[in-house]
């Protein structure tokens, strides 16, 4: 075997290493450190709301914005509720935000009351957009949640710059969170540590 033979074969098989540790990298590592919550229970199911004021991992900047971050694994329809109180059964306000419905091809930001568990009125589109193969069932979509005072909300992936989704309703609370499915299992990682890039001044998240 010549020299320059044996330079190409080592850079085939430098190559195929590489390539073999990215598709086989463990992605759950990115949901080191979050809580986690598990539902197979669908839409009407009274699922609980978990208080904002616990989390450990929250980060306020010093324009007073609030980032959480959190995480989807699910084929489709990630459902984020955001509430001011812990049972919003009685005529509650409160928003919803829907990652990758209708078979995992779209977004759309909600506001209506809800009256109890099963039973919501005076529903609001605020925004819907598409969104193809953002979420999966093999692969938690890790992303933070930026919101201020006045209702300005970002969602950015992580590793990304730019969100994916962003919308203002100044009548939002994230007092409460909470989680639920459509028609397939689903599992969501909250309260997570927020990593923050030490050679950026915009706190960008990194795994």
């Amino acid at each position: 075997m010549t020299s320059s033979t044996l330079v190409v074969v080592l850079l085939q098989f430098a190559f195929a290493f590489s390539f073999n540790l990215g598709d086989n990298a463990n992605s759950f590592e990115a949901t080191y450190g979050c809580l986690q919550y598990n539902t197979n229970h669908g839409y009407d199911y009274a699922h609980p709301y978990y208080s904002t004021a616990k989390f450990k991992n929250l980060l306020i900047t010093s324009k007073n914005v609030t980032i959480m971050r959190m995480g989807v694994l699910a084929r489709n329809d990630g459902h984020i509720r955001l509430s001011p109180t812990e049972y919003p059964y009685d005529n509650t306000e409160m928003n919803e935000i829907v990652l990758s419905g209708w078979a995992n091809t779209a977004i759309e930001i909600r506001r209506y009351t809800r009256k109890d568990h099963k039973t919501r009125i005076n529903n609001q589109v605020l925004k819907h957009i598409g969104s193809a193969g953002l979420l999966s069932e093999f692969r938690p979509m890790m992303f933070t949640m930026e919101y201020d005072r006045l209702g300005n909300v970002k969602l950015t992936k992580d590793g990304d710059v730019f969100p994916f989704v962003e919308f203002k309703d100044p009548k939002i609370s994230f007092n409460y969170v909470g989680f639920c499915n459509w028609d397939v299992p689903a599992i969501y990682f909250f309260d997570c540590p927020v990593e923050v890039d030490r050679r950026v001044c915009d706190r960008l998240v990194f795994t």
